[in-house]
C-alpha cells in the first residue's frame, strides 16, 4: 500500500458489522481475508462497490465510464500501462487495488472481495 501505508507503521482500524460495511465508500482502505486463501489477511483501497463496472485503460482506472481521480497514487509506483476489461462488480463483492499498482496483488490478479470476507477499515493512517 505504498506510498499511503509505509511498513511498519501504526494504523487505527474499526470493526466492521453488516450496517457499517453497507456503509463503505470508495476510496476507503479496507482489511478482508483473502479470498483464495481465508487465513491470510490483505488490505487495499476500495475502488468499487457493488454494481459497479470498473475498467483499468494504460494503468488508469475508470469507475462506470468516468476516469477516477486517485491523488494516493505516485507516478513512480504505477509505471506499468496494464489494462483490464471492464468487470461490474456483484452484488456483496468489492473490488479492491493496492495503491503500489506495479507490485500490487489485487482485485486485477483474483477477482472480487465477498463482503463476508471484510471486516475492518482504517479510520486513521
Amino acid at each position: 500500500m505504498l506510498p499511503t501505508i509505509k511498513d511498519g507503521q501504526r494504523l487505527h482500524t474499526e470493526r466492521l458489522d453488516a450496517k457499517s460495511k453497507a456503509n463503505l465508500a470508495r476510496g476507503e482502505i479496507i482489511i478482508f481475508k483473502y479470498p483464495k486463501d481465508p487465513a491470510k489477511g490483505y488490505i487495499k483501497r476500495l475502488i468499487g462497490l457493488p454494481g459497479d463496472t470498473v475498467e483499468i485503460r494504460d494503468g488508469e482506472v475508470w469507475l462506470n465510464g468516468s476516469k477516477l481521480s486517485e491523488p494516493y497514487i505516485d507516478s513512480k509506483l504505477n509505471l506499468a500501462p496494464i489494462s483490464r476489461p471492464a468487470e461490474t462488480v456483484p452484488a456483496k463483492s468489492y473490488y479492491v487495488l493496492g495503491d503500489n499498482r506495479d507490485s500490487s496483488f489485487d482485485s486485477r490478479s483474483w477477482g472480487f472481495v465477498p463482503e463476508d470476507l471484510v471486516f475492518a477499515k482504517v479510520v486513521n493512517q
